[in-house]
């Protein structure tokens, strides 16, 4: 037989099963109170009976509109439209089975009153008594209103990025009112061939005559040339959108020169190119990669107006990669360029009057100028700088050591 109990050990134990059982209670509330003053959603679920809410704190009352009471107890599909229970149920399952924490970035939750909320959700898998994957835990951060400030910030970005392709816009057409005479008269002249050749065949056609080949294909040439010329200037002021394509930088030299050619045969300027005859595409928007260019060669022209006896233009194309000394250095703008990135160079240089030290790094501001009142607006550069900043480039000015000026454009290398 047992012994009998002593009373007073009797009493000693319930006294000590109580302050156990006071104590556990005392935990409970205190890790309740903890969780409950936590600014996340919690909720915990038992995964051996079916999924079932142990642990349903304030936080995610307030989001779900749904009180302890009610969840504790329930599954999602008890809670929650079935589509959305499901999901959450599969991914429920998949943290179980795998014993694994997963991680969604972005979750939305509408409410009952049609509040749109986003989440961002963390559940993991936590083990039982047995050491076993039993309980999953599940973490929410409401994260609206960075969501909401994300968005405003990206619509922000559009609207700049729109309100510089305005300005790209504006600067173009005044561009093409600096071109308009010039394209004027290069079209004069094939016109007149065309005219010349009309002449000569008003007087009647023999089929015999041998200069009847030479007059046609002088014609058909004057035709090619002036189409040229319009085509050209038509594309140049066409406003669109960023349109990426292959083009080679040396041919777009070429082209641009043909677009300014009056004004540097009127400027007596000698134009040197020191081209790169294997030199890689570039991946630009062709219309504003001339607009760059003619924007350039004017300023370039302008600032030779006054430089005798020989103003000289002078064209370079190098390719290379970001961190070769691909030029001299000088005020540089644009965004910062991976070392080794494959780059071309494209170099304008003149020899007039240049641009003061103290301006350098003013060049590219907006409204910045050291023309006289009436030949710019001071616009120029800075859409300039804002085309290659479109085009993730760089673009670079100096000053050269016996006068004039050099501005560098970095692009990177079109993808093989």
């Amino acid at each position: 037989m047992n012994d009998p109990i002593d009373p007073a050990e009797g009493v000693a134990l319930e006294s000590r099963m109580k302050e156990v059982q006071e104590a556990f209670a005392h935990q409970k509330e205190f890790f309740r109170s903890v969780v409950d003053l936590l600014p996340v959603g919690v909720f915990c679920k038992d995964a051996e009976d079916g999924f079932r809410f142990i642990i349903w704190n304030r936080k995610n009352a307030e989001i779900t509109g749904t009180s302890e009471q009610q969840a504790i107890g329930k599954t999602d599909y008890d809670l929650f439209p079935e589509e959305v229970a499901s999901k959450y149920r599969a991914d429920d399952e998949q943290v179980m089975a795998q014993n694994t924490e997963l991680e969604i970035p972005s979750e939305d939750f509408v409410s009952e009153e049609m509040n749109r909320s986003v989440f961002h959700t963390r559940k993991a898998a936590i083990p039982g008594p047995d050491g076993k994957p039993r309980y999953l835990l599940g973490i929410s951060e409401d994260i609206t209103a960075r969501h909401l400030a994300e968005k405003r910030l990206e619509e922000a970005n559009e609207q700049l990025k729109e309100t510089q392709l305005q300005l790209i816009q504006m600067e173009k057409l005044e561009s093409v009112g600096r071109l308009a005479a010039g394209v004027a008269h290069e079209v004069k002249n094939p016109l007149a061939l065309i005219l010349m050749g009309v002449e000569y065949l008003t007087g009647g056609i023999d089929p015999d005559d041998e200069n009847l080949p030479g007059v046609i294909d002088e014609i058909r040439r004057a035709v090619h040339r002036a189409d040229k010329i319009v085509r050209g200037l038509v594309d140049f002021s066409s406003d669109r959108e960023l349109n990426l394509q292959r083009v080679s930088a040396n041919a777009e030299l070429e082209h641009t020169l043909l677009m300014v050619r009056h004004e540097l045969t009127k400027a007596s300027i000698t134009v040197e190119k020191d081209f790169d005859e294997n030199l890689p595409d570039v991946q630009v928007d062709r219309t504003k990669f001339e607009q760059v260019l003619v924007n350039l060669l004017i300023n370039a022209i302008h600032a030779m107006e006054s430089v005798s006896p020989r103003p000289v233009l002078r064209l370079r194309t190098r390719q290379g990669a970001a961190g070769d000394p691909l030029s001299d250095g000088g005020s540089r703008m644009g965004p910062a360029l991976r070392k080794g990135t494959p780059l071309v160079m494209t170099e304008i240089s003149d020899n007039g009057v240049g641009i003061p030290e103290d301006a350098l790094n003013k060049a590219f501001d907006p409204f910045y100028t050291t023309k006289p009142t009436g030949l710019g607006t001071g616009l120029g550069l800075t859409v300039v700088q804002k085309i290659i900043e479109l085009h993730e480039g760089q673009i670079e000015i100096r000053r050269n050591q016996r006068g004039g000026t050099t501005v560098t454009i970095l692009l990177k290398q079109a993808c093989p």
